[in-house]
């Protein structure tokens, strides 16, 4: 992949020349450090340079990316890459205990592409358009009863919600969750409504699944498919699939460690350590302290438990400014704000100021994911 992109990109070759390297002194994934890495602003703004010869909107699948980060790229995948994105999910679909001729059900705006098995009553998929309202979505669930649900955290926390008000009887074998972090108390309480185990998996629209979390919970590399490096906390992939727009290095925007030792499950692939969440999520405090995600889920697991909140986003406006954007319901009472606004500052650590902004809707993204940690203090 390395000696395809310095020759068919123009991106690549001026890179590589800028870095003084030639393909061939890329032999180790250790070598790789002697590239920069590629940034999703490259892809943005050099994008035609960074098509590889002889590929095209024309022959290759056009896609967008945005993310959590809310920063949209075009991306082509040539037929092949179609072909192995599509496998892997399979192999995915398969190590949770599904089976081809067993049911699954998909929440997305969009359909999946028709497969040919389908012919022959296999990769029964049955689609949850995600711009129904939430309590169709559920009944459709209710009514297919599928052995796999693939979807997203907030959208299927409030499906999961409806189904358990309703009194939904639902026994998948499992659920595959991705796209954003996935809070402990919301996968405990998926859990225990469907009665199954749910799996995170990590995918991007450029790399397809990069890491997905195996029964004994710990995160595998996708290392047939893609070379993932860790420098400075930050994740780095390489593709070793789509020779369409080849990405080196490309810094995806999301942050992880690799993590030791051999897991229990018998894969042999790499292991990383649980995401810590988007880059654009982390919040820099005044001392210089930098706080991921998963230490601000006890404001969200105040907020959920007492099913104050429809929706809400946790927004650093400033260094010691946050607020609290806030879709209530009629137990979104004083003593819950006031108990909101003391746990996010105890969650932080610091004294910082907190507002509450209480709105008729948060919109997802998609229609299927939701940013909840947003920072608007740059880096520095």
């Amino acid at each position: 992949m390395v000696s395809h992109a310095y020759k068919n990109t123009r991106f690549y070759r001026t890179l590589f020349n800028r870095c003084g390297v030639t393909p061939e002194d890329i032999r180790t994934k250790e070598d790789l450090k002697k590239l920069e890495p590629t940034k999703k602003t490259d892809l943005q703004e050099n994008f035609t340079a960074m098509v590889a010869a002889g590929h095209s909107e024309e022959n290759c699948r056009v896609f967008y990316t945005a993310g959590s980060t809310a920063v949209p790229a075009k991306i082509l995948h040539d037929p092949y890459t179609t072909d192995c994105f599509v496998a892997g999910s399979m192999v995915e679909f398969l190590d949770t205990g599904y089976r081809p001729w067993e049911k699954i059900c998909y929440t997305k705006r969009t359909t999946w592409r028709s497969h040919v098995l389908q012919k022959v009553g296999l990769l029964r998929a049955y689609h949850i358009n995600t711009t129904l309202p939430e309590e169709k979505q559920a009944h459709i669930l209710k009514k297919v009863n599928p052995s796999l649900i693939a979807s997203y955290p907030t959208l299927f926390y409030s499906i999961t919600k409806i189904v358990a008000a309703q009194g939904y009887t639902i026994r998948p074998k499992a659920v595959i969750i991705g796209g954003e972090m996935l809070a402990p108390h919301v996968r405990t309480f998926i859990e225990d409504v469907f009665s199954t185990h749910v799996f995170e998996t990590y995918a991007t629209i450029e790399f397809s699944t990069v890491a997905r979390e195996c029964i004994d919970g710990n995160w595998h590399i996708n290392s047939t498919q893609n070379v993932v490096e860790f420098e400075n906390g930050k994740i780095l992939v390489t593709g070793l699939i789509n020779k369409a727009v080849p990405l080196i290095r490309y810094e995806i925007g999301d942050l992880g460690h690799p993590k030791e030792g051999v897991c229990p499950c018998g894969r042999g692939y790499p292991v990383m350590e649980i995401l810590e969440g988007r880059s654009g999520d982390i919040f820099i405090l005044p001392d210089g302290r930098e706080i991921p995600p998963i230490r601000v889920w006890g404001v969200r697991l105040l907020l959920d438990t007492t099913l104050a909140a429809k929706r809400y986003q946790i927004i650093q406006e400033d260094y010691d400014t946050f607020t609290l954007r806030i879709v209530p319901t009629e137990q979104f009472t004083e003593d819950v704000e006031k108990r909101a606004k003391e746990e996010l500052v105890k969650n932080l650590g610091y004294p910082v100021t907190v507002d509450v902004e209480r709105v008729d809707e948060i919109p997802l993204i998609d229609d299927r994911k939701l940013r909840v940690n947003i920072s608007r203090v740059k880096k520095c």
